[in-house]
């Protein structure tokens, strides 16, 4: 059997500097970290067997505070300068510079567009930096509904989530540019990670081969469930699982080709585990 692993399959460069620092900081001192580092139990298990102390709110920690990758709203450094507490800030630097874009825009005056899930952590710290003019939207849908708003603002910028759906963004980008009064001016940046583009667009063309795909994640990653629909797009046989051993072997009976393609918070070591079991079992 033919075995395809992605070759952008796995961390991105944001959260394996994020585990590395904290891997570095935890040998040193007491160390806390305030939300999950990333969005993957078995990353999350690991962390905690090895001193890491996760917290849910800035006001638990009682020493070196990470700021995880995903970012953190204003008011987390605010309440942690207060508090005394030193911040180990490993917020992604393709997060930092969305939250950079959010805050002088919205100096600027312009109402602005996140497109991402409203509840996920790099989303609530985005829109923290965007003032009190802004709205979160998913899909192209969600644009007629904020039309009466945009059509009477003088500026309007448009911003993503960097793990968002490539394709999503560019129809919502498309429909404003449909729709928008000319007399609005309308910023466009498309601000989806690079390794989050690439990753989805070799998962799409190895899916496109392969009789059977695997993406493999935790079911709470947002980039991960992006394969995950993608994958389904161009091929009928597609599991979902978060390590080795979610995986059904009875599923491989007859199977000619696999393709392995993993989310940014997903180790590589967890690949391996699976394409090691494929080989071990003889497939």
């Amino acid at each position: 059997m033919e075995i395809i692993i992605g070759k952008n399959a796995g961390f991105c460069y944001g959260v394996q500097r994020a585990v590395n620092k904290a891997l570095e900081e935890v040998k040193k001192n007491k160390t806390y970290c305030l939300g999950e580092m990333v969005h993957n139990q078995n990353v999350i298990d690991k962390l905690e067997n090895l001193g890491i102390c996760f917290i849910k709110t800035i006001e638990e920690s009682k020493g070196n505070t990470i700021i995880r990758a995903h970012g953190e709203p204003k008011s987390v450094y605010k309440k942690a300068k207060e508090m005394g507490i030193n911040l180990i800030d490993l917020t992604c630097p393709s997060v930092l510079k969305i939250q950079n874009l959010a805050d002088e825009y919205s100096k600027k005056g312009y109402f602005i567009i996140i497109v991402g899930k409203a509840n996920h952590p790099e989303v609530i710290g985005i829109k923290s930096r965007a003032g009190s003019d802004y709205s979160i939207i998913e899909n192209k849908t969600e644009i007629s509904e904020l039309l009466n708003i945009i059509n009477n603002k003088k500026k309007v910028l448009l911003i993503s989530q960097t793990t968002h759906s490539s394709k999503k963004f560019d129809e919502i980008a498309q429909e404003l540019k449909n729709n928008i009064n000319s007399d609005v001016k309308l910023e466009i940046k498309k601000t989806i990670c690079p390794s989050t583009e690439i990753r989805q667009k070799e998962t799409e063309e190895i899916a496109k081969k392969v009789d059977l795909m695997i993406i493999i994640g935790d079911k709470r990653s947002s980039n991960t469930n992006k394969l995950y629909d993608i994958a389904c797009n161009f091929c009928n046989n597609v599991l979902f699982v978060s390590n080795e051993t979610e995986i059904n072997l009875d599923k491989f009976n007859g199977i000619k080709s696999v393709g392995i393609m993993a989310g940014a918070s997903t180790p590589k070591e967890d690949i391996f585990k699976i394409k090691d079991l494929l080989l071990n079992n003889n497939y």
